[in-house]
């Protein structure tokens, strides 16, 4: 499998939305035992064959006063992929799997290349590891720092390289058997957060539009 980013090209929006994307696929945690070090964790991931979750985004921006928000649902599936459905302040489509990374704004789902852009090349094996779970991929890229317990904890990731590190001063995720936040603190000051909930892991029938975006 393949997974492309444009990286300098993308829109930050589509870039934070596919990292965060995967990010909370690979950290969905059971809760256990009391108290948990980066071993247990990883020990204890585990990414159910389905997850669906709502989402609320707010973006502050350097030199901007008014707040960016944004809602949205989110589909994690091992058999079709992740799709993240923006339903507010307009409709965007971004649906990740084998063909890459696509995006439908409304004028139809369009495929992403990455062959404008050489800088792609790390990052996308970063992602199209961190999709299937290799956690020492994670690491390759991130300086992990956890704190807390299973059923409350803190993971802070800081890039350690090209090219994430040029976009993100660290990525914060929060959460307990879930991912429940997600911060995002770009170099330039400016900061997302991601609040989930409503976390559903019964396996549906995909809907249509669902099936469409997967089948294009």
């Amino acid at each position: 499998m393949q997974y492309l980013l444009l990286l300098l090209s993308l829109p930050f929006s589509l870039l934070r939305s596919a990292l965060c994307c995967l990010l909370l696929s690979l950290c969905l945690v059971s809760s256990a035992s009391a108290d948990l070090n980066l071993t247990q964790l990883t020990a204890q991931l585990a990414t159910p064959q389905e997850l669906r979750a709502h989402f609320a985004q707010e973006r502050t921006m350097t030199g901007f006063n008014r707040t960016l928000k944004a809602e949205g649902t989110l589909l994690i599936s091992r058999d079709h992929g992740i799709l993240w459905r923006q339903n507010t302040p307009f409709v965007q489509n971004v649906v990740i799997d084998k063909r890459g990374i696509l995006v439908d704004d409304g004028s139809g789902l369009k495929a992403l290349s990455s062959n404008n852009n050489p800088q792609l090349s790390s990052f996308a094996h970063m992602l199209k590891s961190l999709f299937a779970g290799d956690l020492s991929t994670l690491e390759q890229y991130f300086t992990l720092e956890l704190r807390g317990t299973a059923q409350s904890w803190q993971l802070t990731l800081t890039p350690r390289q090209e090219p994430i590190n040029l976009i993100f001063h660290n990525i914060e995720l929060h959460g307990s058997s879930y991912v429940e936040q997600v911060t995002l603190h770009d170099k330039a000051g400016d900061s997302t957060h991601i609040v989930f909930s409503a976390f559903d892991p019964a396996i549906k029938p995909l809907s249509a539009t669902e099936a469409q975006l997967f089948a294009h």
